[in-house]
């Protein structure tokens, strides 16, 4: 192992041999020392056997530039983005680098596009593939909601307010938002749910218990409790157990106009003599009672609309008692065709 500072002394011939012979050994050594060259030039070699290095010296003279391990390992400096430790000659700021201990990056255009460490894996930009397989968890990270596919629990998992979206501008969607779980249609068209195979659909609380079944070819059935109330059959409807309709309080006035649409039974107090309206969204086929009660005052009288039919031909005459209640009952047959059967002092 030998340096030299490459310049042959004048000397007689042995020494000037000698001095050849030295300048030959640094030369097929490549300068290999334990130390620098004491004369170092541009381009120079030197295989430092303290680090194990072989070094070539930069076109400045004023450093070394490390290039691979005497026993024949490679290694490259750190670089950076900009300027790769390991570059392409026509694109020098394209290529790897080692942007800190235990990583390895990759620069296109000086810009860091993937680091490796020992995290995993970290991409900037697209990944184009034809085709991948994870073998572990994977996460889709969102602006405020993460989607992940858990191994573990072999499940895509998603998390509150991230939405599965079906259909080109999303006409489908399904999230849950923290309280409640939804299925929102807003495209165009109706929202359907299929059953392909001809068996039944069924709507099932989380305790097991049937709330509706949509049978193929069959009724729709609904449930209380898990036990059938209500079933669409071939001639129309069957009923388990009683039903029940609310009483709409009417507003009390010189002109009462009953909303049929608000309920099937009404009632009012009469407060005055009073005209009854014709109904506003009379719904041909509904029928119901009207409860007219007398105030305190009673003597109240009531005129009624030619809508209303009554039996006979002619409207009730009310009764007067204080508090007494009338009862109506009615049913729409046509469009102000309202007939009626009147129950005169119910009590």
């Amino acid at each position: 192992m030998a340096t030299h500072d490459y310049v042959i002394d004048n000397g007689t011939g042995a020494a000037v041999r000698t001095d050849l012979n030295n300048a030959l050994a640094a030369i097929v050594s490549n300068n290999s020392s334990s130390s620098e060259p004491s004369t170092k030039y541009a381009y120079q070699w030197w295989a430092d056997t303290t680090t194990g290095i072989l070094k070539i010296r930069n076109s400045s003279n004023n450093g070394w530039v490390e290039l691979f391990q005497l026993d024949g390992t490679l290694t490259l400096e750190d670089g950076s983005a900009s300027t790769p430790g390991l570059a392409f000659r026509d694109d020098l700021n394209t290529g790897i680098f080692s942007s800190a201990a235990d990583n390895f990056d990759i620069a296109t255009g000086g810009s860091v596009r993937a680091n490796v460490s020992s995290t995993g894996l970290n991409v900037t930009g697209t990944v184009v593939d034809d085709g991948a397989t994870h073998d572990g968890d994977v996460t889709f990270t969102g602006a405020s909601a993460n989607i992940v596919f858990d191994k573990s629990d072999n499940a895509l998992e998603f998390a509150d307010n991230a939405e599965a979206k079906f259909g080109t501008g999303g006409d489908f969607k399904i999230y849950h938002d923290g309280s409640n779980s939804y299925l929102d249609e807003n495209g165009t068209g109706n929202l359907r749910i299929r059953n392909v195979n001809g068996n039944a659909i069924e709507l099932i609380a989380g305790t097991g218990e049937t709330m509706l079944q949509a049978n193929y070819n069959g009724g729709v059935d609904l449930y209380h409790d898990n036990v059938k109330k209500f079933e669409t059959e071939s001639g129309g409807v069957s009923l388990t157990g009683g039903a029940a309709a609310n009483i709409t309080a009417l507003s009390d006035g010189a002109t009462i106009t009953i909303d049929m649409a608000t309920a099937c039974h009404h009632s009012v107090t009469l407060g005055g003599n009073r005209t009854f309206a014709a109904p506003s969204n009379q719904a041909v086929g509904q029928s119901g009672s009207i409860f007219i009660t007398q105030d305190g005052t009673g003597s109240r009288t009531a005129s009624f609309n030619s809508a209303f039919k009554f039996v006979g031909g002619t409207a009730p005459t009310l009764t007067t008692t204080a508090a007494a209640i009338d009862r109506i009952d009615y049913i729409v047959k046509a469009s102000n065709v309202i007939q009626c059967a009147v129950s005169l002092d119910v009590k």
